[in-house]
């Protein structure tokens, strides 16, 4: 090696790049997301044929709660905290609460600011119409896994199945050996007073017959090994503290939620901190017994995100209705 590189101080160098590039593909943005399904016509919906497969820890699939508006421009996306706990405080359920008591105006904003609703889970593509369109394999859908967010028209039907004693397929949707497809069709539904034209998911279902994801045992347990943590995948999402302050000071709502914020927000990384520092301390004492100690600081780290809301807006103080609104789900391929 040359005389101008510390060989010991390029393989601590290269250790610290290769644990930073490990950790960064926990993160969120290297999640591999199913590109939003897209409707097809009246008389003429089109069809994705989908394996619903368990995640590494033997989840099925889990709901999630966000809130999606365009500032200026852009599309933001937030994961609502609520997505852990009902009783967990969300800034944006909080607002949203405050402008439905007000002005037309005010309403017309908690339309958009409104929480929404979707599920999540993994899902193996056995046939995608795009990929017709698709001259490169390494772009193509089928026979990979990914993350799909599906809407609670869609959750609906899955439910049936699972719940279905006498006619549903039950577990069998899920297993990759023996198992049913769910056949995602998707057409369009007339246009409403508006002129807007909606999806509709009605023709969804699942395969009459059973079959596998792979040939052999081995391509199965393969392909089940790309499966994502979707609950990794939900707490990646979620936004810290600092970054909810600055998009609702950007949106003007920073004064109207600023207080409660402050004492829910806050306290909770605080407390985060000071059980981190117990821990810490509990164990310095336990090996060196000393008398005098220096508390450390300890790094706050709480993450906190948002994917569609329910049609009911639970907050601490209060309820309002809210409207799932499917559409939303497809500006998500933009993230």
């Amino acid at each position: 090696m040359s005389k101008w590189v510390n060989k010991e101080k390029f393989e601590d160098f290269k250790k610290q790049r290769e644990q930073e590039e490990s950790q960064s593909k926990n993160d969120v943005d290297y999640a591999r997301l199913y590109p939003n399904p897209k409707m097809g016509s009246q008389g003429k919906p089109k069809e994705y044929h989908l394996r619903l497969l368990t995640d590494p820890n033997g989840d099925f699939y889990k709901k999630c709660m966000y809130h999606m508006f365009k500032s200026g421009d852009n599309w933001v996306f937030i994961m609502c905290p609520k997505t852990h706990d009902m009783d967990e405080y969300c800034p944006w359920c909080h607002a949203t609460q405050i402008l439905y008591k007000g002005s037309s105006s005010d309403k017309k904003k908690a339309y958009s600011y409104k929480r929404k609703e979707k599920y999540v889970g993994n899902v193996f593509v056995v046939k995608d119409p795009r990929d017709a369109d698709e001259n490169d394999p390494d772009k193509m859908l089928k026979g990979k896994t990914f993350l799909y967010g599906f809407p609670q028209t869609v959750e609906t039907l899955i439910r049936k199945e699972i719940t279905d004693v006498e006619n549903g397929w039950g577990y069998a949707i899920f297993d990759p050996e023996d198992g049913y497809n769910l056949i995602v069709s998707i057409g369009a539904k007339k246009p409403d007073k508006d002129g807007k034209v909606w999806p509709d998911y009605s023709l969804t279902t699942f395969a009459k017959k059973p079959s596998a994801i792979a040939d052999t045992e081995e391509k199965i347990e393969e392909i089940m090994s790309t499966c994502q943590d979707i609950t990794e995948y939900i707490n990646n999402s979620m936004l810290s503290p600092e970054v909810h302050e600055k998009l609702l000071k950007s949106e003007m709502l920073w004064d109207d939620v600023c207080d409660v914020f402050v004492k829910k927000m806050k306290t909770m990384d605080e407390e985060v901190d000071r059980t981190a520092l117990d821990n810490e301390l509990t164990n310095t004492n336990s090996d060196e017994q000393s008398a005098d100690k220096t508390s450390e600081s300890v790094s706050e780290n709480k993450s906190s995100n948002a994917d569609e809301a329910k049609d009911n807006v639970d907050d601490d103080l209060g309820s309002v209705d809210d409207i799932s609104d499917e559409e939303l789900l497809a500006e998500l391929d933009n993230f």
